[in-house]
């Protein structure tokens, strides 16, 4: 039994945005609903009242007559605005925590990476990758009825491969540059958007700001060797990789 409730508590702690934001839905509705069913059951008493004095209602005795049939609607409307303010909260925070938990990812990776150079030099540390490379790309490949002069280009942080042109690569590149030098930011999904790769959750959330006097975003591709012969795959490296919490300045 203690486990089941465990599991419970774990479910509605994942989705409680979700839950709370279907009770605001319904909220809505109910609202909406109890504000018909009430509305003519007040117009009754007010015009039985009205002929009862023989005279035109004051405000404030309409107030009194019809605030009271209203409260359970008025209920269900502030509960509505709760539900949709937390709902909003939740999800706040759960962004927060991705993208504290990507920078932390981050930096471990980092970490990692000069820890392996450190004490087995850079020839083994571009090994390791190629080797995690050759892998990625036997998966995730995009338009593969491409010509036969078109390279494999393996975006590194997603996994994904599309098969282009060079000058196609380039020239998203190009333009994604544009954007960002006339806006001064731009977003790892913008890159995605122009290379034609789906966008991810996460790439909203990663980019590079002018403010870090970074003045053009450069790439370069790099051969990965196969082993199987077959097409070439190049890895889109980033000078300057994207990293989370870009927008501070402009925020």
């Amino acid at each position: 039994m203690a486990t089941k409730s465990t599991e419970m508590q774990r479910l509605l702690k994942r989705n409680s945005s979700t839950i709370l934001t279907c009770i605001g839905a319904v909220g809505v509705v109910a609202t909406a609903v109890s504000t018909a069913l009430v509305t003519p059951k007040v117009t009754q008493k007010l015009s039985k009242t009205k002929k009862e004095k023989r005279r035109k209602l004051t405000k404030t005795e309409t107030f009194l007559i019809a605030a009271p049939n209203y409260i359970p609607a008025v209920a269900i409307g502030a509960g509505t605005i709760l539900c949709i303010f937390a709902a909003n909260t939740l999800n706040q925070k759960h962004q927060a925590g991705l993208t504290s938990a990507y920078a932390l990812l981050n930096e471990s990776y980092k970490d990692y990476r000069k820890t392996l150079i450190d004490l087995h030099g850079e020839e083994i540390d571009e090994e390791v990758r190629q080797a995690m490379l050759r892998e990625c790309c036997d998966y995730h490949q995009l338009h593969v009825d491409s010509p036969d002069n078109k390279a494999i280009f393996l975006e590194p942080i997603s996994g994904e491969t599309i098969e282009a042109y060079e000058r196609e690569i380039m020239d998203a590149e190009y333009h994604m540059n544009r954007n960002y030098i006339l806006r001064g930011y731009a977003s790892l999904n913008e890159f995605y958007e122009f290379l034609g790769l789906p966008k991810t959750d996460y790439g909203d959330e990663l980019g590079w700001c002018c403010m870090d006097e970074i003045d053009w975003i450069d790439f370069e591709h790099h051969e990965v060797s196969r082993d199987d012969g077959g097409t070439p795959i190049y890895e889109i490296s980033y000078i300057f990789e994207p990293y989370a919490g870009y927008l501070g300045e402009f925020e």
